[in-house]
């Protein structure tokens, strides 16, 4: 979701990765909010929220791929030691996150409660990824650095569980949403969602740097057999007549969930980088340029999906209507990006 953090040469098949999320992202918030509640078990509908389970997934995810990048280009022009650049990045989407939600709270005046200020969204997992991911970047040297991270994201799909079933009291309601689930304020806690930046930052330690196109496409094979390797993981665990953990929620703790997701993430990424081989880089296109002014998109289309000013389409379109205005509004938000980019390049 965070916009493109990389100098030219760019990585395309990072926007186009990041375009992907965000289309369907799109598509999976206003399907939420604007079809009508008796279609809501229609098989279309069902397709477009299970598709909708991915978004969130790719821009954490890319967000550590974004890390070892930025860490990799202060490292090489010496703008800043690692812990400097962590904090400067995870703080930033930090303040954005908290901005965002702010701008929410006013533009719904009179709010009722200040409580909408405190609810922990992707972007503030996003920081939280960032920060946490960083910190084993920090900590570790060079060589140990993909081994750490690999823990890492091992570790939070393991102990998600175990955070859910932190008693309420134990911390304030307004910390214990940045933990775990099921608690006031948590949209998306960092277990298990900041599993997917520890990934981020395994695929990017192995990508990022390599110029060689012979070694980046035996990355990418290796990265589709972890993925296939981690889908016959999570079903062979899944399968199991028993469970370490209680109470067992596959959706929300499972970490049979994380590696399925883990494992999309990783194709859907290879998927990006075989595309974009086959494509000119020069030729416009709306997805890939969707994806480099995520960010923007995702503040605007949440506004006009979920805000005030359309209350007239939430609840009240068929299927047909809803697929017409999801059509316009990416339409609208490529004809948004294109300009935010021009005025970018004219500045």
């Amino acid at each position: 979701m965070v916009g493109a953090m990389e100098k030219r040469p760019r990585l395309h098949y990072l926007d186009w990765a990041r375009g992907l999320a965000t289309v369907g992202m799109i598509q999976y918030h206003a399907f939420d909010s604007w079809v009508r509640p008796d279609l809501r078990t229609s098989d279309l509908f069902q397709v477009a929220q299970m598709i909708g389970g991915m978004p969130a997934v790719m821009f954490i995810f890319l967000t550590g791929v974004s890390l070892v990048i930025l860490l990799q280009r202060a490292e090489r022009d010496g703008t800043g030691g690692t812990g400097k650049v962590i904090l400067r990045r995870s703080g930033y989407i930090l303040g954005i996150a908290l901005l965002f939600r702010f701008q929410q709270w006013i533009f719904y005046w009179p709010p009722n409660s200040l409580a909408g200020l405190l609810r922990v969204d992707v972007l503030n997992t996003m920081a939280v990824g960032l920060a946490g991911a960083g910190l084993v970047m920090a900590l570790l040297p060079a060589r140990l650095r993909m081994a750490g991270a690999a823990l890492g994201a091992v570790l939070v799909a393991l102990l998600t569980p175990l955070a859910w079933s932190l008693p309420a009291g134990v911390l304030p309601a307004f910390l214990l949403a940045y933990l775990r689930g099921g608690v006031p304020y948590a949209a998306f806690p960092a277990f298990p969602w900041i599993s997917y930046a520890f990934t981020g930052v395994v695929a990017g330690l192995a990508i990022v740097g390599k110029r060689d196109p012979v070694e980046i496409d035996r990355v990418m094979q290796w990265l589709t057999l972890a993925a296939l390797f981690l889908i016959v993981l999570a079903r062979l665990f899944d399968s199991l007549p028993y469970t370490y953990y209680r109470p067992y929620n596959y959706w929300l703790t499972s970490p049979n969930l994380v590696a399925n997701r883990t494992a999309m993430g990783l194709l859907v990424l290879v998927a990006s980088y075989g595309w974009s081989n086959l494509v000119d880089p020069a030729r416009f296109s709306w997805i890939r340029q969707i994806g480099i002014t995520s960010l923007l998109v995702y503040w605007v289309h949440i506004e006009i999906v979920y805000g005030r000013f359309f209350w007239f389409f939430k609840g009240r379109l068929g299927l047909g209507q809803a697929v017409a205005a999801i059509t316009i509004l990416t339409g609208l938000m490529v004809l948004l990006s294109v300009a935010k980019t021009r005025y970018a390049t004219r500045t």
